[in-house]
């Protein structure tokens, strides 16, 4: 019943973020594709804080990265560097998750982080 209230939940914010397609720009992570990829890691209850908290983490420090990037004095090759940076906070992503789920999961989850990384801006 939990997980039948979980798929209701996102695919209210499937709807909800079609929706506002053509107000503003969707963010990676409500993209329909990468909802339904996090939805095929098939998460337990246990993993699911701990997978929202790394994605959290990745989200801000990206955001922060790109902050820096643009505050420094050297602004030749941001791209390049946010890249770089992106690429490296999808790994620290990785290593926090690893430990979390299981050997059954991570090939679903591979599949979310590619299709997240896909869809994420200046990537």
């Amino acid at each position: 019943m939990y997980s039948r209230i979980k798929r209701s939940l996102l695919v209210t914010l499937l709807l909800a973020s079609t929706a506002t397609v053509a107000q503003e720009p969707t963010p990676a992570f409500l993209q329909p594709e990468v909802l339904r990829a996090a939805m095929a890691i098939n998460l337990t209850d246990e993993q699911e804080p701990l997978f929202r908290d790394a994605i959290t983490t990745f989200a801000q420090a990206r955001i922060d990265s790109l902050g820096k990037l643009m505050r420094g004095h050297n602004r030749t090759g941001v791209e390049r560097r946010w890249k770089s940076k992106t690429r490296s906070f999808l790994k620290e992503m990785d290593e926090t998750l690893r430990p979390v789920l299981t050997d059954e999961q991570w090939p679903a989850y591979e599949n979310y982080r590619e299709t997240l990384k896909a869809n994420l801006r200046g990537f």
